[in-house]
């Protein structure tokens, strides 16, 4: 779907699908005195209709500065945790070649050479996902196990500046809408993104997880962002050189085939979305296609070879046998699922959040010169385009699929549920001043939008709510660990994290300091929700325990209960 705004400001309203009435005028915004921060210039005027005051931009600066606070606040045992974490599991399976690689004296070079070869096994015996291979088979614990903790730091990463590059583009480029709404907007996806993952080890900490599903939701989210600058041919500091559209068209194809060897729910969405950018293209700006359409090539048959390689059959065949649905019940569970989703991820937490967002939205709103036609209809491709990233794992396994899996969805749920409320927001306040425009008065807002103070109590109780709703989890022990950084603050705390990691260290000083090919080692006896993911078995009778033992070069390692 398209979306364009004027190229050029003043009294204009976009046009396209809808276009305002001839007799609408938009009020001119009005603007401070003197020299004064851009983001400033878009608050509302008070309720007498004169200039603002300068109360409005203490609450707006105060209310952007409380939700980066919160987003530190939060990320600080998110990242304290990070040295305690370990690998395991497929950390091992993937990269032990590569380790051995290395083990054996050989360079950095050669760690990737097996990588590479890993990544062309694993296509004709697993699975076709031929870059994610290539990112798994060089998890960090690869060159150090010391290092294992800067993967879900590069993840955190990866997901903050993602999304902060999509918001940008969304929010400056599209709205013209300035800094305050894009810090406002950005904090609180990412609030929400990183609390509430239904499963927060694997979407950030277990390294092959994370690295297969929130990376490459990353990666995608960028690619969205480009899609939107090429397809609009400008960025929010002006229109784009040829020169500066070919250097993004070459970073999107170059994107375009990294994510094409990923996962196969953030495939589907990708190849609807650059799809889509096409479409847009034609409909919109014709000449900007030649932008787009390489990377949507390189993206179709990027998946297309990810999606018939030979590994994928056996894989199904050897693991999910007789759960493939076929088109028809996968399209209509995809369907019930979505919906299903949509209501339970409907939360508190998500309706808080909205509400600290709306003032900025109504803001946004009326610094932009887009229309907002067709809020329903914005909704609706947004509930199709969710329901879409579920026919991947019903059409194969009959389910919604793991943890991992859902934490991607959840990701992309969160980041529609805000542009569908956002345009419904816009189109509301479009219809306000053409309703002005029709009696020649200027819109009246309510209280709300027009009072720095009732603004400043609106949004104070509304933080109040979301501390005192974090509080309540925290001191419930059923709920302690339903929000991220208040569990990985748990196990920091009690001391669980450290416990572990010494615990994962010991066990390694057993199996390098034993003489014997076969060795015996404790189970672990704690495990923090956001770190443990599991741990070996007292048999050699899966790959778990077999790639930990060729990763230390033992025949067998298996696990005892210590206390016996």
């Amino acid at each position: 779907m398209a979306i364009t705004t004027d190229s050029t400001r003043g009294d204009s309203v976009q046009t396209g699908a809808s276009t305002a009435p001839a007799h609408f005028k938009r009020p001119e915004t009005p603007r401070f005195d003197g020299h004064i921060d851009h983001d400033l210039e878009i608050i509302p005027p008070d309720a007498s209709g004169s200039a603002p005051r300068l109360g409005w931009r203490a609450v707006y600066l105060a209310s952007a500065a409380a939700l980066v606070v919160l987003l530190v606040a939060a990320l600080v045992p998110l990242l304290a945790i990070c040295p305690y974490n370990h690998s395991f599991a497929d950390d091992w399976h993937y990269g032990v070649d590569a380790h051995l690689a290395l083990q054996a004296g050989g360079s950095v070079i050669d760690a990737i050479g097996a990588a590479l070869q890993e990544a062309h096994d694993t296509f004709f015996s697993w699975q076709g996902t031929y870059s994610a291979i290539v990112l798994m088979a060089l998890q960090p614990g690869v060159f150090s196990e010391a290092l294992y903790g800067l993967g879900a730091v590069g993840i955190l990463a990866a997901l903050m500046l993602a999304t902060w590059y999509f918001a940008s583009v969304l929010v400056r480029d599209v709205l013209d809408a300035g800094r305050l709404p894009l810090v406002a907007f950005a904090s609180l996806i990412l609030l929400l993104q990183m609390q509430l993952l239904p499963s927060p080890v694997e979407g950030i900490y277990w390294y092959n997880a994370a690295i297969y599903y929130t990376f490459y939701h990353a990666l995608m989210l960028v690619m969205a962002g480009l899609s939107v600058r090429l397809v609009r041919g400008r960025t929010r500091k002006g229109p784009l050189s040829g020169r500066g559209s070919a250097v993004r068209a070459v970073a999107l194809v170059l994107l375009a085939f990294v994510v094409a060897g990923g996962n196969f729910v953030t495939g589907i969405v990708s190849a609807l979305l650059l799809g889509g950018a096409c479409v847009a293209a034609v409909l919109k700006a014709r000449g900007r296609l030649k932008f787009i359409v390489p990377a949507f090539v390189v993206f179709v048959a990027g998946f297309a070879v990810s999606m018939a390689a030979p590994g994928n059959a056996a894989r199904q065949a050897s693991q999910f046998a007789g759960d493939n649905l076929g088109v028809v019940l996968t399209l209509a569970s995809s369907a019930l699922s979505g919906m299903e989703y949509v209501v339970l991820w409907s939360n508190g937490c998500l309706v808080c959040a909205l509400a600290v967002a709306l003032p900025f939205m109504v803001l946004a709103a009326k610094r932009s010169t887009c229309s907002f036609a067709r809020p329903l209809a914005v909704a609706g491709l947004s509930l199709a385009l969710f329901m879409a990233s579920f026919t991947p794992t019903f059409y194969s396994m009959g389910n919604v699929g793991p943890g991992r899996v859902q934490n991607i969805r959840y990701d992309l749920f969160v980041v529609l549920a805000f542009i569908c409320v956002m345009w419904a927001v816009g189109r509301i306040v479009r219809l306000a001043e053409a309703r002005a425009a029709d009696t020649g008065e200027r819109a009246a807002w309510p209280r709300l939008f027009s009072s720095p103070r009732a603004y400043a109590a609106y949004v104070l109780a509304c933080l109040l709510l979301i501390v005192g709703s974090v509080g309540a989890l925290a001191l419930d022990s059923r709920h302690a660990d339903d929000l991220t950084s208040v569990s990985a603050a748990r196990s920091l705390l009690s001391g669980e994290a450290a416990a572990y990691d010494r615990e994962v260290w010991e066990r390694y000083t057993i199996i390098e300091s034993s003489d014997s090919d076969e060795v015996d080692v404790p189970y672990y006896t704690v495990g923090p929700k956001v770190l443990f993911m599991g741990d070996i078995y007292d048999n050699m009778d899966n790959y778990m325990n077999y790639r930990l033992a060729q990763w230390f070069g033992k025949k067998s390692i298996l696990a005892y209960h210590g206390q016996l």
